[in-house]
Protein backbone atom coordinates (compact mmCIF):
# COMPACT_ATOMS: atom_id res chain seq x y z
CA UNK A 1 0.00 0.00 0.00
CA UNK A 2 1.13 3.51 -0.81
CA UNK A 3 -0.05 6.34 1.46
CA UNK A 4 -0.63 9.80 0.03
CA UNK A 5 -1.34 12.39 2.72
CA UNK A 6 -2.55 15.90 1.96
CA UNK A 7 -4.70 18.21 4.13
CA UNK A 8 -6.61 19.30 1.03
CA UNK A 9 -9.48 17.03 -0.01
CA UNK A 10 -9.55 18.90 -3.32
CA UNK A 11 -5.93 18.00 -4.04
CA UNK A 12 -6.56 14.34 -3.25
CA UNK A 13 -9.65 14.22 -5.46
CA UNK A 14 -7.68 15.86 -8.26
CA UNK A 15 -4.85 13.36 -7.88
CA UNK A 16 -7.29 10.45 -8.07
CA UNK A 17 -9.11 11.92 -11.08
CA UNK A 18 -5.80 12.41 -12.89
CA UNK A 19 -4.79 8.80 -12.23
CA UNK A 20 -8.16 7.51 -13.41
CA UNK A 21 -7.99 9.56 -16.60
CA UNK A 22 -4.53 8.14 -17.30
CA UNK A 23 -5.95 4.64 -16.81
CA UNK A 24 -8.82 5.41 -19.18
CA UNK A 25 -6.39 6.82 -21.74
CA UNK A 26 -4.29 3.66 -21.59
CA UNK A 27 -7.38 1.47 -22.01
CA UNK A 28 -8.76 3.52 -24.90
CA UNK A 29 -5.40 3.42 -26.64
CA UNK A 30 -5.51 -0.39 -26.60
CA UNK A 31 -9.23 -0.87 -27.20
CA UNK A 32 -12.45 1.16 -27.43
CA UNK A 33 -13.57 0.63 -23.86
CA UNK A 34 -12.49 1.31 -20.29
CA UNK A 35 -14.02 0.00 -17.06
CA UNK A 36 -13.98 2.03 -13.84
CA UNK A 37 -15.59 1.34 -10.45
CA UNK A 38 -16.81 4.35 -8.48
CA UNK A 39 -17.96 4.83 -4.90
CA UNK A 40 -20.86 6.75 -3.39
CA UNK A 41 -21.06 9.52 -0.83
CA UNK A 42 -19.83 13.11 -0.81
CA UNK A 43 -16.33 12.13 -1.88
CA UNK A 44 -17.66 9.95 -4.68
CA UNK A 45 -19.68 12.78 -6.20
CA UNK A 46 -16.68 15.13 -6.09
CA UNK A 47 -14.55 12.51 -7.85
CA UNK A 48 -17.22 11.89 -10.48
CA UNK A 49 -17.43 15.60 -11.31
CA UNK A 50 -13.64 15.86 -11.56
CA UNK A 51 -13.46 12.82 -13.85
CA UNK A 52 -16.30 14.16 -15.99
CA UNK A 53 -14.50 17.46 -16.60
CA UNK A 54 -11.16 15.80 -17.28
CA UNK A 55 -12.74 13.25 -19.62
CA UNK A 56 -14.45 16.02 -21.59
CA UNK A 57 -11.10 17.77 -22.06
CA UNK A 58 -9.42 14.50 -23.06
CA UNK A 59 -11.94 13.75 -25.80
CA UNK A 60 -11.75 17.29 -27.14
CA UNK A 61 -7.96 17.10 -27.32
CA UNK A 62 -7.85 13.67 -28.97
CA UNK A 63 -10.46 13.12 -31.66
CA UNK A 64 -9.59 9.42 -31.97
CA UNK A 65 -11.26 8.84 -28.57
CA UNK A 66 -14.66 10.18 -29.66
CA UNK A 67 -16.08 6.71 -30.30
CA UNK A 68 -14.60 5.11 -27.19
CA UNK A 69 -16.83 4.15 -24.28
CA UNK A 70 -16.37 4.34 -20.53
CA UNK A 71 -18.17 1.67 -18.50
CA UNK A 72 -19.03 2.79 -14.98
CA UNK A 73 -19.61 0.18 -12.30
CA UNK A 74 -20.78 0.84 -8.76
CA UNK A 75 -18.74 -0.61 -5.89
CA UNK A 76 -21.91 -1.27 -3.91
CA UNK A 77 -25.56 -0.33 -3.92
CA UNK A 78 -28.43 -0.29 -1.49
CA UNK A 79 -31.12 -2.73 -2.56
CA UNK A 80 -33.91 -0.21 -2.91
CA UNK A 81 -35.81 1.18 -5.90
CA UNK A 82 -34.04 3.43 -8.39
CA UNK A 83 -36.18 6.35 -7.23
CA UNK A 84 -35.41 5.88 -3.53
CA UNK A 85 -33.26 8.67 -2.00
CA UNK A 86 -31.12 5.97 -0.32
CA UNK A 87 -29.92 4.91 -3.76
CA UNK A 88 -26.37 6.16 -4.43
CA UNK A 89 -25.97 5.50 -8.17
CA UNK A 90 -28.62 8.07 -9.13
CA UNK A 91 -26.62 10.89 -7.57
CA UNK A 92 -23.36 9.67 -9.06
CA UNK A 93 -24.84 9.38 -12.55
CA UNK A 94 -26.06 12.97 -12.30
CA UNK A 95 -22.46 14.08 -11.73
CA UNK A 96 -21.55 13.06 -15.28
CA UNK A 97 -23.03 16.09 -16.99
CA UNK A 98 -20.60 16.52 -19.90
CA UNK A 99 -19.75 13.04 -21.18
CA UNK A 100 -22.87 10.90 -20.80
CA UNK A 101 -22.95 10.02 -24.51
CA UNK A 102 -19.72 8.05 -24.03
CA UNK A 103 -20.65 6.35 -20.77
CA UNK A 104 -22.43 3.08 -20.05
CA UNK A 105 -23.78 2.89 -16.50
CA UNK A 106 -24.08 -0.60 -15.04
CA UNK A 107 -26.69 -0.40 -12.28
CA UNK A 108 -27.63 -3.04 -9.75
CA UNK A 109 -31.22 -4.28 -10.16
CA UNK A 110 -33.74 -2.65 -7.84
CA UNK A 111 -36.40 -5.34 -7.63
CA UNK A 112 -36.88 -9.06 -7.10
CA UNK A 113 -34.70 -11.15 -4.81
CA UNK A 114 -31.46 -9.79 -3.28
CA UNK A 115 -29.49 -12.93 -4.14
CA UNK A 116 -30.75 -12.78 -7.71
CA UNK A 117 -29.74 -9.11 -7.96
CA UNK A 118 -26.23 -9.94 -6.78
CA UNK A 119 -25.96 -12.88 -9.16
CA UNK A 120 -27.22 -10.73 -12.01
CA UNK A 121 -24.62 -8.05 -11.31
CA UNK A 122 -21.87 -10.67 -11.08
CA UNK A 123 -22.91 -12.13 -14.41
CA UNK A 124 -22.95 -8.67 -16.00
CA UNK A 125 -19.40 -8.00 -14.79
CA UNK A 126 -18.21 -11.40 -15.98
CA UNK A 127 -19.90 -11.04 -19.38
CA UNK A 128 -18.32 -7.63 -19.97
CA UNK A 129 -14.85 -8.28 -18.55
CA UNK A 130 -14.30 -12.04 -18.20
CA UNK A 131 -10.93 -12.18 -16.43
CA UNK A 132 -9.83 -8.72 -17.59
CA UNK A 133 -9.15 -6.36 -14.66
CA UNK A 134 -10.95 -3.12 -14.01
CA UNK A 135 -8.90 -0.21 -15.27
CA UNK A 136 -9.43 1.66 -12.00
CA UNK A 137 -11.34 1.17 -8.75
CA UNK A 138 -12.25 4.05 -6.44
CA UNK A 139 -13.38 3.28 -2.89
CA UNK A 140 -14.04 5.21 0.29
CA UNK A 141 -13.26 3.70 3.69
CA UNK A 142 -15.78 3.91 6.51
CA UNK A 143 -15.01 4.68 10.15
CA UNK A 144 -15.13 0.96 10.91
CA UNK A 145 -12.71 0.22 8.07
CA UNK A 146 -15.28 -1.09 5.59
CA UNK A 147 -14.97 -0.56 1.85
CA UNK A 148 -17.86 -0.89 -0.62
CA UNK A 149 -20.32 -2.92 1.50
CA UNK A 150 -17.61 -5.27 2.75
CA UNK A 151 -17.64 -4.91 6.52
CA UNK A 152 -15.06 -6.12 9.05
CA UNK A 153 -16.01 -9.51 10.42
CA UNK A 154 -18.70 -10.07 7.80
CA UNK A 155 -16.84 -10.41 4.52
CA UNK A 156 -15.43 -13.63 3.12
CA UNK A 157 -12.13 -12.66 1.45
CA UNK A 158 -12.04 -15.97 -0.42
CA UNK A 159 -15.50 -15.57 -2.00
CA UNK A 160 -14.91 -16.16 -5.70
CA UNK A 161 -18.00 -14.55 -7.25
CA UNK A 162 -17.85 -11.05 -8.72
CA UNK A 163 -20.68 -9.64 -6.61
CA UNK A 164 -22.09 -10.56 -3.22
CA UNK A 165 -25.49 -10.11 -1.55
CA UNK A 166 -25.21 -8.33 1.81
CA UNK A 167 -28.13 -9.13 4.12
CA UNK A 168 -26.99 -7.57 7.38
CA UNK A 169 -25.16 -4.33 6.68
CA UNK A 170 -24.35 -2.56 9.99
CA UNK A 171 -25.28 0.66 8.19
CA UNK A 172 -28.89 1.11 7.09
CA UNK A 173 -30.41 -0.03 4.87
CA UNK A 174 -29.31 -3.59 5.68
CA UNK A 175 -29.83 -5.09 2.21
CA UNK A 176 -27.12 -4.29 -0.35
CA UNK A 177 -25.25 -5.64 -3.34
CA UNK A 178 -21.49 -5.21 -3.35
CA UNK A 179 -18.74 -6.09 -5.75
CA UNK A 180 -16.68 -8.78 -4.07
CA UNK A 181 -13.23 -8.28 -2.61
CA UNK A 182 -11.68 -10.61 -5.18
CA UNK A 183 -13.27 -8.73 -8.10
CA UNK A 184 -12.31 -5.31 -6.70
CA UNK A 185 -8.77 -6.57 -6.19
CA UNK A 186 -8.58 -7.49 -9.87
CA UNK A 187 -7.85 -3.93 -10.96
CA UNK A 188 -4.92 -2.12 -12.50
CA UNK A 189 -5.26 0.79 -10.07
CA UNK A 190 -7.07 1.04 -6.72
CA UNK A 191 -7.70 4.33 -4.92
CA UNK A 192 -9.07 4.32 -1.37
CA UNK A 193 -10.10 7.56 0.34
CA UNK A 194 -9.83 7.86 4.12
CA UNK A 195 -10.94 11.41 4.88
CA UNK A 196 -11.79 13.02 8.22
CA UNK A 197 -10.79 12.50 11.84
CA UNK A 198 -13.38 9.75 12.17
CA UNK A 199 -11.19 7.52 9.98
CA UNK A 200 -8.07 7.86 12.18
CA UNK A 201 -8.51 4.62 14.12
CA UNK A 202 -9.37 2.59 11.03
CA UNK A 203 -6.40 4.09 9.21
CA UNK A 204 -4.05 2.83 11.92
CA UNK A 205 -5.35 -0.74 11.60
CA UNK A 206 -5.78 -1.05 7.82
CA UNK A 207 -3.75 -4.22 7.44
CA UNK A 208 -6.08 -6.24 9.67
CA UNK A 209 -9.31 -5.13 7.99
CA UNK A 210 -10.95 -5.26 4.54
CA UNK A 211 -8.37 -2.88 3.02
CA UNK A 212 -5.55 -5.16 4.12
CA UNK A 213 -7.36 -8.16 2.65
CA UNK A 214 -7.85 -6.22 -0.59
CA UNK A 215 -4.15 -5.38 -0.75
CA UNK A 216 -3.18 -9.03 -0.22
CA UNK A 217 -5.54 -10.14 -2.99
CA UNK A 218 -4.47 -7.50 -5.51
CA UNK A 219 -2.25 -9.05 -8.20
CA UNK A 220 -0.94 -5.68 -9.34
CA UNK A 221 -0.26 -4.05 -5.99
CA UNK A 222 -1.31 -0.63 -7.26
CA UNK A 223 -3.23 0.36 -4.14
CA UNK A 224 -3.17 4.01 -3.07
CA UNK A 225 -4.53 5.27 0.27
CA UNK A 226 -5.48 8.95 -0.04
CA UNK A 227 -5.98 10.68 3.30
CA UNK A 228 -6.07 14.12 4.88
CA UNK A 229 -4.64 12.57 8.04
CA UNK A 230 -1.10 11.56 8.87
CA UNK A 231 -0.09 8.23 7.40
CA UNK A 232 0.29 5.37 9.91
CA UNK A 233 3.70 5.15 11.53
CA UNK A 234 3.84 1.46 10.60
CA UNK A 235 1.81 -0.69 8.20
Amino acid sequence: MNYISDPSDENLVGLCASGVINAITDAWTLRNSAHVVITGGRTGLAIVKAIDQALFKLVRLKNSFEGSMLHIWFSDERFVSHGNPDRSDTTLISGFGMCKSQIVFHRVADSGDLEEAAQGYAEEVDDELASRPFDAVILSMGEDGHIASLFPGLLDPEFAGSAVAVHNSPKAPPLRVSLSLQRLANSKHIYIFALGEGKAAALQSLVTGPVGALAKSSPNGQLQILTDLSAPTSN
